[in-house]
């Protein structure tokens, strides 16, 4: 499990660092709008798994 979870967070970021410099040169306002929804999307994603990961391995959770 654990090694899932930090997979997809990787992805994740990889993702993000790729569709920022689309997010930048792109002049047409909607496609700006689906580019900075699915960031920031992601984000929170990464921000969920890294918040369960914390229960999960943490100082409260299982080890």
């Amino acid at each position: 499990m654990q090694s899932s979870v930090f997979r997809t967070v990787k992805l994740l970021i990889f993702g993000n660092i790729f569709l920022i410099p689309f997010y930048i040169a792109i002049r047409s306002i909607f496609i700006r709008l689906l580019f900075g929804l699915i960031i920031g999307t992601s984000l929170i994603i990464m921000l969920s798994f890294t918040n369960k990961v914390q229960k999960l391995y943490g100082k409260d959770g299982f080890k």
